[in-house]
C-alpha cells in the first residue's frame, strides 16, 4: 500500500500550544477544533499557582481562543484533556485544582459553565460515563515529571495504601469507588518481588478497552534509580484482576487495540523494549516489527484499529520520528522526522515526547514538537493510503 503524508505546524508562538499525552483525540466531533494547552513556558516543571491556559485551536487557521485555565497540569501529560463524549463538541473535561485539591471539571466552552467532580481523571470511557481517577499527589511525590506541583500525598508514610489506587469514579453523578488498591497488587507480587517490602508502590498509566468493560495500569516502584513496572487489567470494579507483563520487565507504554489486544512496549527478551502485542486473558503475544520497532514509543492505533503510529528517540541527529505501522502485514513507514533543537527537550524531565494522537476518521495525526523558534506546538501530519 502507498502511503502518503504532509505535515504542517499548526499553532505558533511565542505562547507554548501542546496537548500533552498520546491515544487521546483532541479533535472535537466536528473536527473543527483541537483542544490543548497554553503555556508561557518549557524550561521548567510547573510550580504551584503557575497556570496554564486551556484553549480551542482552529484545525484550519490554528488561531487559539482561550476558553479557561488550570492551575492542575504538567508538560508530560497535560491536564488529561478530553472531548466529552456525551456532548463532544461542546464541553471539555480536564484536571484542575480547587482549594488546593485536585479535582476535574466539565467545561462548555461557549458558555464557560463547568461542573467540579471530587476527584481528577486520568482516563475517560468512550462512552463517556465513567473516569478513572490517580492520585496526583502520590504521582508528585513518587515521580513529579507526571504529577502536579504541589499535591499532597495521603498516605506519603505508606509503602502500600489499602485506600489508594484505581478510583471509578462516574462522570454523571461524581460518585466514586475504590476500583484495585494498592495494598491488593502488592499483595498479589511480594512474594514472587520482595524489593516491594522496602519501596513505596505507586499506579500511573490507565485506560478503558474500547467497550468500557476493562481497563489496564501499570504498578510501579523504584528500585534504586531504575523504575520497576508490571501491567495489569482488571473490570471496572476491580474483579478479575489479570497479570499482562510481569513485573520487573520495564514496561513503558501501550494502547488498546479492541477490547482484548494490547500494544504494549517493554523488555521482552532481556534485548531491549520492542513493540508486542498481547491478548488480555491469555498467553498469546506478537513482537511487532522485529527489529525494526525494538525501542520504547507511544504507540496509539487508528480508529479502525488496522494501524498504529509511534514515535522515536534518534540522538545522534537530535530528531523525533513518527512512524506508521500496519498491524497485518507490519508495514512501515517513517511519516516525519521533527528536529528537537535543544538535548533537554529530546529526554529528561523537560522532554518534548510527540505523543501521538489519531483525528477521528483516521486521516490525521497530532502531535507535539518544537517549532523553528524552538517553541512548543501543535504538529499535524495528514495521511492517505492508496491501494
Amino acid at each position: 500500500m502507498k502511503i502518503q503524508s504532509e505535515t504542517r505546524t499548526l499553532t505558533s508562538g511565542p505562547a507554548h500550544h501542546f496537548f500533552g499525552y498520546y491515544s487521546i483525540c483532541p479533535w472535537n466531533a466536528a473536527q473543527t477544533y483541537l483542544v490543548c494547552l497554553e503555556s508561557s513556558f518549557q524550561d521548567h516543571l510547573p510550580e504551584p499557582g503557575e497556570m496554564a491556559g486551556i484553549g480551542v485551536v482552529d484545525a484550519q487557521t490554528g488561531q487559539f481562543e482561550r476558553v479557561a485555565e488550570t492551575g492542575a497540569w504538567n508538560l508530560q501529560q497535560g491536564a488529561m484533556l478530553h472531548w466529552n463524549p456525551l456532548a463532544p463538541d461542546t464541553e471539555l473535561i480536564h484536571n484542575d485544582r480547587v482549594d488546593g485539591d485536585i479535582v476535574s471539571r466539565i467545561l462548555n466552552i461557549h458558555s464557560g459553565n463547568s461542573r467540579v467532580l471530587p476527584r481528577p481523571v486520568s482516563a475517560v470511557s468512550h462512552n463517556g460515563h465513567y473516569a478513572l481517577s490517580l492520585t496526583y499527589g502520590r504521582l508528585q511525590r513518587m515521580r513529579k515529571v507526571v504529577g502536579y506541583g504541589g499535591a499532597s500525598d495521603p498516605n506519603a508514610h505508606d509503602p502500600h495504601p489499602a485506600n489508594d489506587g484505581i478510583f471509578l469514579m462516574d462522570l454523571r453523578t461524581g460518585d466514586c469507588k475504590l476500583a484495585v488498591s494498592i495494598q491488593q497488587v502488592y499483595d498479589l507480587l511480594v512474594d514472587a518481588n520482595p524489593i516491594l517490602r522496602e519501596q513505596h508502590m505507586w499506579f500511573n498509566h490507565v485506560a478503558f478497552n474500547r467497550s468500557d468493560n476493562r481497563f489496564f495500569f501499570l504498578a510501579r516502584c523504584w528500585e534504586d534509580d531504575h523504575l520497576q513496572t508490571g501491567m495489569y487489567t482488571a473490570n471496572l470494579d476491580g474483579s478479575e484482576l489479570r497479570e499482562v507483563v510481569p513485573f520487573g520487565k520495564s514496561v513503558s507504554h501501550f494502547d488498546w487495540r479492541n477490547d482484548t489486544e494490547i500494544l504494549v512496549t517493554y523488555d521482552l527478551r532481556g534485548r531491549g523494549r520492542e513493540h508486542v502485542l498481547h491478548v488480555d486473558g491469555s498467553p498469546e503475544y506478537r513482537v511487532i516489527g522485529d527489529g525494526l520497532l525494538n525501542f520504547d514509543g507511544h504507540p496509539s492505533f487508528s480508529p479502525d484499529s488496522q494501524w498504529f503510529v509511534t514515535d522515536k528517540n534518534v540522538l545522534d541527529s537530535l530528531e523525533k520520528w513518527l512512524l506508521l505501522c500496519r498491524v497485518a502485514d507490519e508495514q512501515l513507514e517513517v511519516l516525519e522526522k521533527f528536529p528537537m533543537y535543544e538535548r533537554r527537550f529530546l529526554g529528561g524531565d523537560l522532554r518534548c515526547d510527540l505523543h501521538p494522537r489519531w483525528n477521528r476518521d483516521g486521516t490525521a495525526i497530532c502531535v507535539d514538537a518544537q517549532a523553528p523558534d524552538r517553541t512548543r506546538q501543535l504538529h499535524i501530519v495528514n495521511v492517505s493510503f492508496d491501494d
